[in-house]
C-alpha cells in the first residue's frame, strides 16, 4: 500500500524517463529537446494565482494615531 503522492511522483519520474529514453535515441537530440521544449511551454502554461492576497490592494499600511501612541520606541 503506497500513498497518492508516492504513486503520482514515480509515475511523474517514469514519464521523465521515458522521454530521456526516446531523446537519446533521435537523429539530432538536441534539436528534439528544444521542439519538445517549445511544446511543453504551450501546453503547461502557468495560471495566476488567487490566493494569498496575490495582485489585490493591501490598502493603507501607517499605523493608526491611537497605535502611533501606543508604541514607545524605548
Amino acid at each position: 500500500v503506497f500513498t497518492v503522492g508516492s504513486l503520482q511522483k514515480r509515475a511523474q519520474m517514469d514519464v521523465l524517463m521515458e522521454c530521456v529514453k526516446f531523446l537519446l535515441q533521435q537523429q539530432d537530440p538536441g534539436e528534439k529537446l528544444k521542439e519538445m521544449g517549445q511544446v511543453i511551454k504551450k501546453v503547461f502554461r502557468l495560471m495566476p494565482s488567487g490566493k494569498h492576497m496575490s495582485g489585490r490592494t493591501i490598502g493603507r499600511l501607517e499605523p493608526t494615531p491611537s497605535l502611533s501612541r501606543k508604541y514607545c520606541p524605548c
